[in-house]
């Protein structure tokens, strides 16, 4: 009977570890397709973006800045 008892606390407990660790799974993979949702998001977002007359037209602008940052890189400063 003491046998029984000591068991009994040790299935318990070992239960409800393995409740929290499937729970803590739960959330892991909601947040994984949640991370996943949203970067397909910004992806389509962006593609969107880089398609728009907006992108096109600062094209140069980007360039310019992009060469500018190169020349400042080259130059040490």
């Amino acid at each position: 009977m003491a046998a029984m008892a000591q068991t009994d606390p040790d299935q318990r407990l070992e239960r409800a570890l393995d409740e929290q660790r499937e729970q803590f799974h739960r959330e892991l993979m909601r947040r994984s397709l949640r991370i996943t949702e949203l970067e397909l998001e910004r992806d389509e977002l962006r593609a969107e973006y880089e398609s728009s007359l907006s992108w096109r037209l600062t094209r140069p602008l980007r360039i310019r800045a992009y060469l500018r940052q190169r020349r400042n890189a080259a130059t040490g400063g």
